[in-house]
């Protein structure tokens, strides 16, 4: 009960003025946003363009962050083909940070065990998890 209650009762915190603006700035339009505090910054999860986000902010409205699903027929090639034919990709985020874009997979083999896959922007593998 409490994995359940920290993962859908974050912290709740006023969101400052700053933080608002520059999620409008970066994602104008963005609809049915939901904000978060938690870890030193505040996080909100919208839509923008159709398509679900998430952008982390640090206090003073800084974008750290920002998540985005990546359609399977979208995926960049160099990231599909980084997986091995062994493996299905049941899932891809696209996470852009200032300074690097990322990819992070869960992808899953013939015995049905999946794993979390990161890849840098070139499909080089830079973490590997069971989960």
């Amino acid at each position: 009960m409490d994995l359940f209650r920290n993962i859908f009762l974050r912290k709740q915190k006023s969101v400052p003025d700053e933080v608002r603006k520059s999620l409008n700035t970066h994602f104008g339009g963005a609809s049915g946003i939901e904000w978060s505090f938690h870890e030193e910054r505040y996080e909100a999860l919208f839509f923008h363009d159709d398509i679900e986000k998430i952008a982390r902010f640090d206090k003073s409205g800084r974008l750290t962050e920002y998540r985005v699903n990546i359609f399977p027929d979208v995926i960049p090639s160099p990231i599909r083909e980084a997986v091995s034919s062994e493996y299905e990709i049941m899932n891809c985020i696209a996470i852009y940070s200032a300074d690097k874009l990322t990819y992070e997979l869960i992808i899953r083999d013939a015995g049905l065990i999946r794993y979390n896959l990161i890849l840098d922007s070139l499909g080089n593998r830079t973490g590997l998890s069971v989960l």
